[in-house]
């Protein structure tokens, strides 16, 4: 599948370039293939092809009643690149926003003392954090370590950042807890509570 992401849904520019792409990948891609791989109905895609196929961008070689090879044109995969690029255009200003709004938090958190911090959660908002913290010019916080409780992700690294266990929390000088998690952040706190971790040392992002 290649649409994955919840905040990425498909829109007509965007099946437009991924059938374009799908059909220069693979001339004997079948219509049911697109349709599971872009989330949409086959007799949609049939229509989508009849378009594309009369604004020249593809042809159609019918091998059997059944059996359809599909090939982009040059008008095609001009097309393809066009599209490409506007869409590579509308991620950059989501990812440009997500980078301020993280970065506009980092600024307040230092402001409140904290220096040395570990991330709860080693996963996109980690990441992403991390990132912001790398590439930042305003913001002096150290990521020291990622605490993670999946036993798969311990000892490898995000970010060139270590990940780690709750067990190893002491081994790691830090001011505060950074929960950099969404979907397990209550979870996370409840555990750091349990542990008799300093509430006042826990810091959400997601509140």
């Amino acid at each position: 599948m290649l649409i994955k992401s919840l905040y990425f849904k498909p829109t007509p520019l965007y099946k437009e370039f991924l059938i374009l792409d799908l059909i220069e990948k693979d001339s004997k891609i079948t219509q049911r293939t697109m349709s599971q791989s872009i989330g949409v109905a086959t007799s949609m895609i049939n229509s989508y092809l009849d378009i594309y196929e009369a604004f020249g961008l593809i042809k159609r070689k019918y091998l059997s009643t059944k059996t359809v090879e599909y090939f982009i044109t040059k008008k095609g995969r001009e097309r393809k690149k066009v599209l490409n690029i506007g869409y590579l255009n509308s991620a950059q200003i989501l990812y440009n926003s997500a980078k301020e709004n993280i970065e506009k938090f980092l600024i307040q958190i230092e402001h409140k003392g904290y220096k040395n911090i570990l991330l709860y959660g080693a996963g996109e908002v980690a990441e992403m954090m991390l990132h912001t913290l790398k590439t930042s010019l305003v913001i002096s916080i150290n990521a020291q370590a990622i605490i993670d409780d999946d036993v798969t992700k311990v000892g490898s690294k995000l970010v060139d950042v270590p990940i780690i266990s709750r067990a190893q929390v002491s081994n790691y000088p830090h001011d505060g807890i950074l929960i950099s998690s969404y979907s397990n952040k209550d979870a996370i706190k409840n555990k750091l509570v349990t542990m008799k971790y300093p509430e006042k040392n826990i810091i959400e992002f997601f509140e």
